[in-house]
């Protein structure tokens, strides 16, 4: 009985310290802003006749204005698989636009996902649709009830996970390849990148080549998982050329765990505050202008336990 009653107190104090994970200070832990949302969801881009659904996190308490983050979904994804991370985001004081790539989002069927794969006019739309929502948030930001003057597009970030991470990857200079040609998608509004479980060359990802990333020039973070073939996701880093890449593949976590957590406690859960500081720190430091003091393996590897036990860290 006494060893029953100890093994209960020791899983109730650790469940108790699992729940208190997230960090009391510095990226990882929540920012200081209020945030609201504001959705549009009759967008219609009139030059493609195609439905772009977006849903905005902005800070509320202060007027700003505000660097902002566009997220992009994975394939079959939609506006709400990334909640964490677009709140956490906006809790630092950045305005993070979700829009909905209707293309390949949760609304069509398997079929068509696997078609909405390998479609050219899909790569092409889903670059379009960033290009898009920023032409949107200029006009929100100078007549818009609540987002006027809340957004600085001279400070633009892209971030997304799977194919929303290749969609990253075309907004920042990857040359894409469209099987008998190579076409540029980027968005020179575009500052900064963060992919998210992509990048392959060849293997999972259509897209991309020995090719696509010699001339990539703008500052990326990939972040990726040992357990969702991070080597193969490698050879994109490799590839770039030197001066602001960052590489990290967090140990034991696969591709979904870059989605919303269930609990507070469970591994998802620990990999998603690590992802929020890492995307927090680099885009600080790259929109803001803020230090990097953060964006360091050792600063990472602190905030890890068991779950999460370090990260693996390239820079160049």
């Amino acid at each position: 009985m006494k060893v029953a009653f100890a093994a209960l107190a020791v899983l109730a104090l650790f469940v108790a310290g699992c729940e208190n994970e997230k960090p009391s200070s510095g990226p990882g832990a929540d920012g200081s802003h209020e945030v609201k949302t504001v959705k549009f969801d009759a967008l219609v881009d009139d030059t493609r006749g195609r439905d772009v659904h977006v849903t905005v996190y902005y800070p509320c308490d202060e007027p700003g204005p505000y660097p902002v983050i566009v997220l992009s979904h994975g394939l079959g994804g939609d506006r709400s698989h990334y909640t964490y991370l677009n709140r956490h985001l906006a809790t630092h004081g950045y305005v993070v636009i979700v829009p909905e790539h209707t293309g390949s989002s949760s609304r069509l069927n398997g079929v068509e996902l696997v078609e909405a794969l390998y479609s050219e006019a899909e790569a092409r739309d889903r670059a379009t649709d960033i290009s898009f929502v920023l032409d949107q948030a200029t006009e929100w930001n100078a007549a818009h009830d609540t987002l006027a003057g809340r957004l600085d597009l001279d400070k633009v970030g892209v971030t997304g996970h799977s194919y929303g991470g290749a969609t990253a990857h075309f907004m920042g200079g990857a040359r894409v390849d469209m099987d008998d040609h190579y076409e540029t998608l980027r968005d020179n509004r575009v500052k900064a990148v963060v992919p998210m479980a992509a990048g392959d060359v060849g293997g999972a990802s259509p897209w991309f080549d020995g090719n696509s990333f010699g001339d990539y020039r703008v500052p990326c973070l990939q972040i990726t998982g040992t357990d969702d073939g991070w080597l193969s996701k490698k050879e994109s880093f490799d590839d770039m050329p030197m001066g602001d890449k960052y590489f990290v593949a967090l140990r034991n976590v696969g591709h979904l765990d870059f989605t919303n957590a269930d609990t507070d406690w469970s591994k998802k859960a620990r990999a998603n505050i690590i992802i929020c500081a890492l995307t927090t720190a680099f885009f600080d430091h790259y929109l803001k202008g803020k230090s990097d003091k953060y964006l360091r393996e050792s600063r990472m590897d602190d905030l890890c336990d068991w779950q999460v036990p370090d990260v693996i860290w390239h820079q160049k």
